[in-house]
This record gives C-alpha cells, sequence and structure tokens, in this order.
C-alpha cells in the first residue's frame, strides 16, 4: 500500500540522539490514526504490521528478496532443505538464540507457530497450506505439506515465530493482542501510547554486536500530508512515503543527507469485485482495461514514482521480465477508446445522452473505487480515472476508509473495485499470480480472503497454478505460466495498472548502511520481514 500520516506529538518527534547520546530514529509507516495497543504480529491491519516494528521483536526464519527473484537471506534459519517430493522442508535453526525475556528459543517454538496457524486459519496470512511441524532435535525443525510446498519457501521464510510459552496459554490466539510482545528480535518493547511506540535495543539479541542503533521510535499519522511535513522538516528519519514533488520537498532540503530509493516489488492491479454481475463479462473487464492511459494515470497520481505496469501480463519488471511468454514480450497495453465502446456495445451497454452506460436492466454501469482516506496518490488517481472511464460510459464514484477499515472491508470481499495485488509478496511471477487469482486461496463473500480478494475461480487457473508448484522443472514452470498469461491477457481477471514500490525515504545523517539500487541487500522499507535486514545492518555515522 502506499503510505503515510500525521503529526504526533512533540516528545515523539524530539531527537534523543543530541541530547542523551543514543542513537534513536524516528521511523513512519503506513497511516492509521490513533493505535489499538495490539502487537499480535499475524494481524495485518495491526499496528507492527502497518507503521512497522513487527520483524524487530518476532523475526523470520529467513527474508526473501523482493527485488531479485531466487536471493534470500538466512535468519532464524540458518539453512533449509525440501524433500524429493516436495512435501517435507527441513529447517535448520541458528544455536544460542533467547527470547527477550530470556528464555531459549528452540525448534518447539518454530513447531507451535506453524501448527498454531494451521488450526488458526484466520492467522494463516499467507495461505499455507500446511500439514503437521515436527521437531527433531533442539536445533532442527521438519514442516510437512499435503501436496508439495515448494512454492511456499518464501512465505515459510517471512513467517513472524512466537514463544510457545506464553502463547500455548492463550485460548483465542487470533483475538490475542500480546500487549507486552516477547520476541528474538533486536528491538524491545519500551513505551506505548496511541500516537506511536518506542523499541529499545534487545541487549542479549543472538548477532552478536547487532544492534548497532539504540532505538526506533514509530510515529503515527494519519495522512501523507503531515507525515511528509514532518520528513521535510528532518523529524523523521526513515519512512515510506508517497512525496509529492519529492526532489523539491525532500531531497532539496538536505541534498547530502535526504536520500530514497523506491525499487518497483508487485504489480497492483484494478481489481472488481467478481461476483457481481457487471463484472463477470469479460468483455466488460477488457474495456475498462482499454479505457486506461495507464502512463496518465502514473504520471499524475504518483509522478512517476510508481511506474505504470504496462505489460498485459501484469508481470513486474525487471524482475519478471525473463519470464514473460514469448507472445507477450514487447507487446504493451494502450488506451483505445473507440475498440473499448466497441466491446461495451457487445457486453449490452449502450451510452445515453448524459454519456453515461445504460445496460439491457436499464440500469447505469457505476463503479466505486474504495481506497485509504491516507492515500492521497491512489485518490489522485481515482479522479483521474474517473475521467477516463467516463470516456467509454462508466459512472464512477469514490469511497475512503481509514486504513485498517479499507484493508478489512478488500478481505472480506466488500468493495465494488479497488486497487488489489499480491501485497504479501512477489517473490516470484507465480506468486504474483497465484496470491491474486488463486481460487484455493480465496473465501467466500463475507470471511477474510488474504489472497484473491477479487474472487477468481477458474479451474484452469487452478490447473496451471497447481502443475507449476507440483515440480521444480523451470521448463514445466514455464509452460504453466505461459498458460496463466494467457488467461490474464484473454479474460482479464485483474487489470494492470502499475507496479507498486518499496516505498522508503531515509537519512544518513545520524546512520549509514541503507539499502540502495547500487547495494540491493533488502528493500530499505520500515515495513515487513526485510526491514529487520536493515536495522541491523545500519551503524551510526562517524562524527
Amino acid at each position: 500500500m502506499t503510505a503515510l500520516a500525521l503529526a504526533a506529538t512533540t516528545a515523539a518527534c524530539s531527537d534523543e540522539s543530541s541530547s542523551s547520546g543514543s542513537t534513536i530514529l524516528n521511523v513512519a509507516g503506513a497511516p492509521t490514526g490513533p493505535l489499538q495497543r495490539n502487537f499480535n504480529p499475524f494481524l495485518t491491519t495491526g499496528p507492527m504490521n502497518l507503521i512497522g516494528g513487527v520483524s524487530m521483536i518476532n523475526e523470520p526464519l529467513f527474508i526473501p528478496s523482493a527485488v531479485e527473484v531466487g536471493k534470500t537471506t538466512p535468519w532464524l534459519a540458518k539453512s533449509w532443505k525440501y524433500s524429493a517430493d516436495g512435501k517435507e522442508l527441513t529447517l535448520d535453526l541458528q544455536s544460542g538464540v533467547k527470547w527477550s525475556d530470556g528464555r531459549p528459543f528452540s525448534a518447539e517454538d518454530v513447531v507451535f507457530t506453524f501448527n498454531m496457524l494451521q488450526k488458526n486459519p484466520a492467522m494463516n496470512v499467507y495461505g499455507l497450506a500446511l500439514g503437521p511441524a515436527r521437531a527433531e532435535g533442539p536445533d532442527k525443525v521438519v514442516l510437512t505439506f499435503p501436496v508439495p510446498g515448494f512454492t511456499q519457501e518464501a512465505f515459510i521464510g517471512a513467517t513472524y515465530i512466537v514463544p510457545k510459552h506464553i502463547w500455548e496459554a492463550v485460548p483465542d490466539p487470533a483475538a490475542f493482542t500480546n500487549e507486552n510482545p516477547v520476541g528474538t528480535g533486536p528491538f524491545m518493547l519500551d513505551t506505548w501510547s496511541p500516537q506511536g511506540y518506542l523499541l529499545k535495543k534487545n541487549p542479549g539479541y543472538w548477532q552478536a554486536g547487532k544492534p548497532k542503533i539504540d532505538g526506533l521510535r514509530y510515529v503515527v499519522y494519519n495522512s501523507n500530508v503531515s507525515a511528509n511535513l514532518a520528513l521535510a522538516q528532518g523529524e523523521l528519519d526513515w519512512a515510506a512515503n508517497f512525496v509529492n514533488n519529492i526532489e523539491k520537498e525532500y531531497v532539496a532540503n538536505d541534498p547530502a543527507n535526504n536520500k530514497y530509493w523506491f525499487p518497483p516489488v508487485a504489480p497492483t492491479f484494478l481489481g472488481m469485485n467478481l461476483t457481481k454481475p457487471q463484472y463477470q463479462n469479460t468483455d466488460v473487464r477488457r474495456a475498462i482495461s482499454l479505457a486506461l492511459d495507464r502512463e496518465k494515470l502514473v504520471e499524475v497520481a504518483e509522478q512517476n514514482q510508481q511506474p505504470a505496469n504496462t505489460t498485459p501480463t501484469g508481470l513486474v519488471f525487471p524482475q519478471h521480465e525473463r519470464f514473460v511468454a514469448a507472445k507477450y514480450k514487447g507487446v504493451t497495453l494502450k488506451q483505445d477508446i473507440p475498440a473499448a465502446k466497441a466491446l461495451m456495445e457487445k457486453a449490452g451497454y449502450r451510452i445515453g445522452g448524459d454519456g453515461y452506460a445504460v445496460g439491457p436492466d436499464g440500469k447505469r454501469f457505476t463503479m466505486t473505487l474504495l481506497t485509504s482516506s491516507g492515500f492521497t496518490d491512489i485518490i489522485t488517481m481515482y479522479q483521474v480515472m474517473t475521467d477516463q472511464l467516463k470516456q467509454i460510459g462508466i459512472e464512477v464514484k469514490v469511497e475512503t476508509k481509514a486504513t485498517s477499515e479499507f484493508i478489512a472491508n478488500q478481505f472480506v470481499g466488500n468493495f465494488d473495485a479497488s486497487t488489489v495485488g499480491p501485497l504479501t509478496g512477489a517473490f516470484t511471477p507465480f506468486h504474483a499470480y497465484e496470491r491474486t487469482l488463486a481460487g484455493y486461496l480465496t473465501q467466500d463473500i463475507g470471511k477474510p480472503a488474504f489472497a484473491n480478494q477479487v474472487r477468481w475461480k477458474d479451474a484452469r487457473t487452478d490447473q496451471l497454478l497447481q502443475q507449476y508448484a507440483a515440480t521444480q522443472d523451470p521448463a514445466a514452470q514455464q509452460a504453466a505460466l505461459d498458460g496463466i498469461q494467457d488467461i490474464m491477457v484473454e479474460q482479464v481477471p485483474v487489470i494492470p495498472l502499475f507496479n507498486f514500490v518499496a516505498w522508503a525515504e531515509y537519512n544518513t545523517r545520524k546512520v549509514i548502511g541503507w539499502p540502495d539500487a547500487g547495494n540491493p541487500y533488502a528493500t530499505a522499507t520500515p515495513i515487513g520481514p526485510g526491514s529487520v535486514l536493515v536495522a541491523t545492518s545500519l551503524e551510526p555515522k562517524a562524527k
């Protein structure tokens, strides 16, 4: 999702590094407004997952790269290996790790975490297909899968591990607020308020000499506007914002230190709720796609900070470009209003004197676009889209909600149309498609679907996804991808819009060691599993 938000208290924005000799970074993620004290790492709309901090406390097993297909950094697991049939994954864990309360970390904690996710689908946000997990010694875990689990590797790695000795006593882990979180991470909760929280260095952290910074203060905002003001004034050290006129409004204030890096990491689609009859006609979906001028959308709304996705396959360039089927290489999506109008007419719609399309039932074609009230760039994009779709007779309305409410409504299918995509990760082309289109990962309307929120249900799509997942043969996997790309192009289950980037603004006044295009060891965003790799790579700047 795009990102940020409004101002917190003066104390929350003060620079302790100058007054006490410590190095504490002020950090902001997605706009949320005042927080509830909930540190459940599996709650997608919880504080740590929205504004950041989750992996600083509850760490992942390993960290898959979002910018380099196939690159992975070991973490709590130092190595791992699949069985020949892909139905078992053996994890060798780091030794000598302790929880922040001093208790030893072991294989039993990992086993407990995955068995808990298996038993509680509402917490299984990655849609992992799991069998029973077992420990084979204090530092070895075997995960089992009912079907080959090769394609689940990235999400197994990105799963946050929790302490068995605390969570096993929780009667309903999905509802557990975890107000005083215990983790293996480099930081611990120090203070909390509805306006943000401070994480302090974990003195017993298992990676010797790390972290080299003393703390992270996560600050709450309500929209991009006030967050960007704080960023421009040097009150934020690390953020995940869309910044209007970023070179002028941010970089120019301190060119030597104010930096940003926005690598594309996942496709973003215009997703229509496919349980609604007006979107079940392929010609209508194709018409909507043809009506859009993607270059104009990202120019006006994103200032090209998020690039247009113009391949009909919907894959992310450059990292997925080599996986594009031969027939679609070099093919681009272009606006074609006459062709779009013809498809609307073929679908039974006629444009009346008022310029709006009316169907055989006499009803005007209306599309309501949902987003967060804090995502100012997406709201602007919707406004531009309104004018483009009006050209083929579609009336557009824009609906905004608070970020957590927007996400929750999208998960349960309470929306007409919205921006959707594999927000949990597009580490490979398979993940981009599975997280967006897999019928076996979606849910009926009213139940939360952490993938495939558009509710696309197509036997051929699922067959091709499962064909890919059952093998590690590159040729067989590419054949499956080719088939899915045919479905994307011919049936347009979702409409490519732009490539979501890993938003990251940071400064080098206090610390150095940030990732960038020249050293892409992780994305630089303060949100998600990779942020712990960044935080433990930073070190105070020499004075």
